[in-house]
C-alpha cells in the first residue's frame, strides 16, 4: 500500500514537470506582435554581473571558490576548499578515500553535497570530493549555517555546492594530470553548438592511483623472534580506479524553453581497501569494493514569463547504483609488507556472511528518484518570492547479513518544501530573506541488531519545520555587516539508519538533528584588490548525529543529547600592484558536550570538547604572477600555500584535563593518551605557465609539490596520509 502510495507521489510531481513545459509552450505561442525571436550570435559577447560576486555579497554567508583561476594547477578539490576559512576537510588515505567535511563545526552528514543544486545522492560515491578532478568544475560554494530556499536539502551545519563547468559557445578542455604514487587523472569537457537553438557536449575524467605511498607506525610480527614491533612500510593494496561519464544534448532559446536539457550519465569505480576505516591495525590483502551504474537519465528544463518576472527551473533525474563488497579470501592474512601467511578464517575481515561458498561479497542495489522544482516571482526589482520542492525517493536492495541467500529492501522517502522573500530596502543598502522549509521523511526496512543478530521490522514517519532570517546592511560603499538566525531541523539519512551493510551498522532510533544557530560578520572589500572579513557565530544543537567506532571494523551513528558551542574566523587578502596576492585565514571553535541520556558519561564528560573534531586552524599564501613572458598573451603564476591544524583528540578529554593556556592552545594534556592527533603543519608550491597557440586556442602547464617538507601529517581517525608528492599536469583549450 505504502510503495503504491509512493508510486502515485512520485508521477504526481512527473505531473508537475510535464505542466511546466505545456504551460510554457501555450504561454510562448501568446508572444505580442513586434517582439521577434532571439538569436544567438557566435561573435557577440554579452556582459553580465558576475555570479561568483554576487553569491559573496548575498545576504546569506558563503564562501565562494572561482576553480576557472585554479584550472591550471596541478592541484584538487581538497586543497581549495581547505584554504577556506572555516573549512576543513579529512579522508581516509589518497586518491577516492572516503572524505569528512567540517564547515563551522559541524562535520560527517550535517554537511550536505550537492551538485549544481541537487543533492549528490544520486550519484553515489562516483562524484566525491576526493575523486572529481577541478578541470570539471565552474566554482564551489561553501554555505556556511542558512542555506538559500531554493537548495532544497536539510543540512545542520552547511553545505556545499559544486558547480559544473559552463560553456556558451563551442568550446573544448582537455588535460592530462600525472603524480606520485601512480597517479594518472584525465578529463575532457567542452560544448560544441550544432545550430543557434542546439548543442551537444560532454563531461568526463578518469582517475588511476596505486597510492602505495609510506606509512609509519605500523604493527608487524617478527615470525622468527614472536617479538611485536613497528616498521614503516608502503600500503600495497591501496588501488583506487574511477571513470565518470556524462553526454549532453541542449536545447535552448526557443519559445517554449530558454534550455531543455537531456543529460546521460555514466559511472564506476574499483577500490581496493587496505585497511579497516578507523586504524591500520591490520592489513587486507583482497579486500575491495565496486561500484557502478551503466545509464543516469536525467531532464532539466528552465524558463522566464512575464518578461522575466517569474523563472522556474526543473529538474528530474533516476539512477541505479550497484555495490559490491568482495571480502571473500579464506585462511590466509596479510602482514604490512605485503606477505601471504596461513590462517583459518572465513574472511579477512572475518563476517560470516561474506564466506558463504555461493557469494562473490555483500551486493546491494540503489534506485533512486529525486525531483526537484523552482519557481520565482519578483514582482519588482526590489522583491523576489521563491517556492522550492525536493521530493527523493530511495529503495535500497540489499544482501541479509544474517542470511547471504536472501535479499532484504529498505525504503526511505524524503521531501522538503520551502518558501522564501527577498527584499532590500532603504535604496538598497538593506537585504534580507527571510525562509520557511517544511521537512519530512517516511523509512521502512528490516534491521539486524548488531549484538543479537535479531531481525526486527522498522517504520518511521517524521517531519519538522525550519525557519531562518538573513540581512545584510551596507554601512559604506566597500563596508557591510551581515547577520542570520535559524531554526533548523535535519532528517537522518537511509545510510545513519540502516548502515551500509559493511562498516556502518543499523540505528533505527536515530532522532533528527535540531539546532538554532545565530551568525554574525563584518566584511570590509574592493573587488579585485582587497577583502578582509570577520565571521563569528553560535550554534545550540540537540540530538547531533555522530559516527561513534564500536571496533576496529565497524562504527554506528548515535545521537549526542546536547552540543553548544561558537566559533570565530578571519579571513582576508590583499593584491599589490596586480601581480601579488598574499592571503590568509584563521578559525577557532568551541563546540562542547552538554549531555545525553548516558548519565555515567555526562558525570565525567560534561563540557568537554566534541570528540575528533579540530578546533583552531588556519592557512597563509601567497600568489605571484608574471604576464607576457616571452609572449604578449603568456603568463606565469608561482604560488605557496601553508596550513595548519591545532592537536585534537579522538575521544572526549576531561575538561580538567585539557592543556592550559588562552582558549587551550597552549601546553600539554594532564593525562597520558595516544588517542591524539598531533599538531600538524603543510606546506604546498607550485607554478604554472599559460600560453597562447594557434588562433584562439591556449595551453597551461603546472607543477605542484605537496606537503613539501615531508611532514606526518593525519587525517580522520588518525589514518595517516601520504608524504611528500610531486605532480605535473597539461591542459589544452580548444576555441
Amino acid at each position: 500500500m505504502l510503495l503504491s502510495f509512493l508510486h502515485r507521489f512520485r508521477m504526481k510531481y512527473i505531473s508537475l514537470f510535464l505542466l511546466f513545459i505545456f504551460s510554457a509552450t501555450v504561454y510562448s505561442q501568446d508572444k505580442p506582435p513586434g517582439i521577434k525571436d532571439t538569436v544567438l550570435l557566435n561573435e557577440v559577447t554579452v556582459s553580465a554581473p558576475n555570479k561568483t560576486e554576487r553569491l559573496r555579497l548575498n545576504p546569506i554567508k558563503s564562501e565562494v571558490i572561482d576553480v576557472t583561476q585554479s584550472l591550471d594547477k596541478a592541484t584538487n578539490i581538497q586543497n581549495l576548499l581547505n584554504n577556506s576559512p572555516g573549512v576543513r576537510l579529512r579522508n581516509t588515505g589518497a586518491l577516492g578515500a572516503t572524505t569528512d567535511v567540517i564547515i563551522n563545526g559541524f562535520s560527517g552528514r550535517s554537511v550536505k553535497l550537492m551538485r549544481d543544486g541537487i543533492p549528490l545522492d544520486y550519484l553515489g560515491s562516483g562524484f566525491g570530493i576526493s575523486k572529481i578532478p577541478v578541470n570539471s568544475l565552474e566554482r564551489i560554494e561553501v554555505y556556511k549555517g542558512v542555506l538559500p530556499a531554493e537548495i532544497g536539502i536539510d543540512a545542520l551545519g552547511g553545505a556545499i555546492n559544486l558547480v559544473s563547468r559552463q560553456f556558451y559557445r563551442s568550446e573544448w578542455q582537455v588535460s592530462f594530470e600525472r603524480g606520485s604514487f601512480n597517479t594518472n587523472i584525465a578529463t575532457i569537457n567542452g560544448l560544441h553548438r550544432l545550430n543557434n537553438r542546439l548543442s551537444v557536449g560532454v563531461y568526463a575524467f578518469g582517475n588511476y592511483s596505486d597510492n602505495d605511498y609510506t606509512a609509519k607506525g605500523l604493527p608487524y610480527l617478527d615470525e622468527s623472534t614472536g617479538q611485536n614491533t613497528y616498521i614503516d612500510a608502503r600500503l600495497f593494496h591501496n588501488a583506487f580506479k574511477q571513470y565518470f561519464a556524462e553526454a549532453f544534448l541542449n536545447i535552448d532559446n526557443v519559445r517554449w524553453a530558454d534550455l531543455l536539457q537531456f543529460r546521460l550519465t555514466s559511472l564506476a569505480l574499483h577500490q581496493q581497501i587496505q585497511n579497516d576505516f578507523t586504524t591500520r591495525d591490520r592489513a587486507f590483502g583482497a579486500v575491495y569494493r565496486t561500484e557502478k551504474a551503466p545509464l543516469i537519465p536525467s531532464v532539466t528544463y528552465k524558463k522566464a514569463f512575464a518578461g522575466g518576472k517569474i523563472n522556474t527551473t526543473q529538474f528530474a533525474v533516476y539512477s541505479r547504483i550497484n555495490t559490491l563488497f568482495v571480502d571473500t579470501l579464506k585462511n590466509t592474512w596479510y602482514d604490512w609488507k605485503g606477505a601471504a601467511h596461513p590462517t583459518v578464517s572465513g574472511s579477512e575481515i572475518g563476517s560470516a556472511y561474506t564466506s558463504h561458498p555461493s557469494k562473490n561479497g555483500v551486493e546491494s542495489d540503489f534506485s533512486n528518484f529525486i525531483y526537484r522544482g523552482w519557481v520565482s516571482y519578483r514582482p519588482v526589482s526590489s522583491h523576489a518570492f521563491t517556492f522550492n520542492i525536493v521530493e527523493n525517493h530511495l529503495v535500497n536492495t540489499r544482501d541479509d547479513e544474517a542470511d547471504p541467500l536472501q535479499k532484504k529492501s529498505i525504503l526511505y522517502n524524503r521531501l522538503i518544501v520551502g518558501v522564501g522573500y527577498e527584499g532590500r530596502f532603504f535604496r538598497d543598502r538593506l537585504s534580507t530573506i527571510a525562509q520557511v522549509k517544511s521537512l519530512s521523511y517516511h523509512t521502512d526496512g528490516e534491521t539486524t541488531d548488531y549484538v543479537t543478530l535479531e531481525k526486527r521490522k522498522r517504520s518511521v514517519t517524521k517531519q519538522g519545520w525550519s525557519f531562518s532570517l538573513s540581512a545584510r546592511y551596507d554601512i559604506a560603499p566597500r563596508l557591510l555587516v551581515r547577520a542570520s538566525f535559524e531554526n533548523t531541523f535535519r532528517l537522518p539519512d537511509q545510510e545513519e539508519i540502516f548502515g551500509d551493510n559493511t562498516f556502518v551498522v543499523p540505528n533505527a532510533d536515530l532522532s533528527p538533528e535540531r539546532s538554532v544557530n545565530y551568525n554574525i560578520g563584518l566584511k570590509f572589500y574592493k573587488n579585485n584588490t582587497y577583502n578582509f572579513e570577520v565571521n563569528s557565530y553560535f550554534r545550540n544543537t540537540r540530538d547531533l548525529i555522530k559516527l561513534k567506532e564500536l571496533n576496529q571494523y565497524q562504527g554506528m551513528f548515535l545521537n549526542l543529547e546536547k552540543v553548544k558551542g561558537y566559533g570565530i574566523e578571519f579571513d582576508g587578502y590583499y593584491t599589490f600592484f596586480d601581480r601579488l596576492k598574499v592571503m590568509g585565514n584563521v578559525t577557532y571553535n568551541e563546540f562542547r558536550y552538554n549531555g545525553s541520556i548516558d548519565e555515567i558519561n555526562d558525570v565525567h564528560y560534561q563540557d568537554a570538547r566534541i570528540s575528533n573534531m579540530p578546533f583552531y586552524y588556519g592557512n597563509l599564501g601567497a600568489e605571484y604572477v608574471w604576464k607576457e613572458l616571452f609572449g604578449k598573451e603568456n603568463k606565469l603564476k608561482a604560488y605557496w600555500n601553508y596550513s595548519y591544524v591545532h592537536q585534537y583528540y579522538l575521544d572526549f578529554i576531561e575538561r580538567q584535563f585539557e592543556p592550559d593556556g588562552f582558549l587551550g592552545l597552549f601546553g600539554k594534556t594532564q593525562i597520558y593518551t595516544d588517542r591524539v592527533i598531533p599538531v600538524q603543519q603543510h606546506h604546498t608550491v607550485g607554478a604554472t605557465f599559460d600560453m597562447g597557440v594557434s588562433g584562439n586556442d591556449r595551453v597551461t602547464f603546472g607543477l605542484e609539490v605537496r606537503n613539501l617538507f615531508n611532514a606526518d601529517i593525519y587525517n580522520n581517525f588518525k589514518i595517516q596520509s601520504p608524504g611528500r608528492s610531486f605532480w605535473a599536469k597539461v591542459v589544452y583549450l580548444i576555441k
